[in-house]
C-alpha cells in the first residue's frame, strides 16, 4: 500500500521557544476560537419570525470572525508608563525573558498622530514574537488588529508580510495614553488574543468600472428576490452561494 502524500500546509506557525508549541494557551488557533464575548452574549433571533433581527443576523460578522488565525499573547505582559519620569517600562514573562522594543517618535509619531477606535496613540512599541510564520510559495499574510475586541489601551498595527520569504512577525503596537501626566498600566494576560493573521495568495487582480448591463440587472434582481422571500437574512444570504443562483445568459 502506498501512503498518500501529505499535502504541504498553506501556513505553518513555528516557535523558537522550546515547549511553547505544546502549551494550549499560547498556541495559534483559528480566529473562530476567539470570538468576542459580547457577540456570544447577543440573543440569537434565528428562526424567530416576529422579533426584529439584530446584528447577529448579519452574515458578514461570522465570516469576519472566522478569517485566518489568532496568535495569543505568549506570556503575562505588563506595560507601564511612569509619568514622573516620562518613561515606559515593560515586563514580559516572570523573568522578563520575552523581548519588547521601542520605536522612537522619529519613526512615526513625529509625522502623524495614529488613532484607532477613536483613541490617539502616544507611542509605538514592538513585540519580539517567539513565533514565526512560513507560508507556501506565493502566499503572504495580512497582519490585522483585533477590531471587534474593542481593546482601548493598545492595538497591533496592520500590515502585509511575505511569509514565503520573510518569517519574522514582530508586531508594531500602538499604545494609547490620553493623559501623559498620569501613570498608565496595561496588563496583557498570557493566552489573551493579541493579533490576527489572514493568509492570502498573491496574484494580480483586474477590475473594470461600468454602468449596469442587462446581465448585471438580472443578477441584482435575483439577489433581491432571494433575500426578500426568506425570513432571516443569514439563511437567505447563504443560499446565494448555491451554484444555480445565477441568471442564465
Amino acid at each position: 500500500m502506498f501512503k498518500k502524500k501529505q499535502e504541504e500546509p498553506v501556513i505553518s506557525f513555528v516557535t523558537v521557544v522550546p515547549g511553547l508549541e505544546k502549551i494550549d494557551d499560547m498556541k495559534p488557533k483559528p480566529s473562530s476560537k476567539f470570538i468576542p464575548k459580547w457577540w456570544k452574549d447577543i440573543p440569537n433571533n434565528k428562526g424567530s419570525y416576529e422579533k426584529l433581527p439584530n446584528i447577529k443576523s448579519c452574515p458578514s460578522f461570522p465570516d469576519y470572525f472566522s478569517q485566518g488565525y489568532i496568535i495569543p499573547m505568549w506570556a503575562d505582559t505588563l506595560i507601564k508608563y511612569h509619568a514622573n519620569l516620562k518613561i515606559w517600562s515593560i515586563k514580559c514573562g516572570s523573568n522578563n525573558e520575552y523581548g519588547w522594543e521601542f520605536h522612537p517618535d522619529s519613526q512615526l509619531i513625529d509625522y502623524v498622530t495614529p488613532s484607532f477606535l477613536g483613541k490617539e496613540a502616544s507611542t509605538v512599541l514592538k513585540a519580539i514574537s517567539p513565533w514565526k510564520i512560513i507560508t507556501k510559495p506565493g502566499w503572504s499574510v495580512a497582519q490585522v488588529p483585533l477590531y471587534y475586541h474593542f481593546e482601548n489601551k493598545f492595538s497591533v498595527m496592520p500590515g502585509i508580510i511575505h511569509t514565503d520569504m520573510h518569517y519574522d512577525i514582530n508586531q508594531q503596537v500602538l499604545v494609547y495614553n490620553e493623559n501623559p501626566e498620569k501613570d498608565l498600566e496595561i496588563f496583557i494576560k498570557r493566552g489573551d488574543p493579541f493579533v490576527q493573521y489572514v493568509p492570502f495568495k498573491r496574484e494580480d487582480v483586474t477590475h473594470d468600472i461600468r454602468f449596469q448591463n442587462g446581465y448585471d440587472y438580472d443578477l441584482f434582481n435575483l439577489m433581491r428576490t432571494n433575500l426578500s422571500t426568506k425570513f432571516g437574512g443569514n439563511g437567505a444570504y447563504r443560499s446565494l452561494f448555491k451554484k444555480n443562483n445565477k441568471p442564465e445568459i
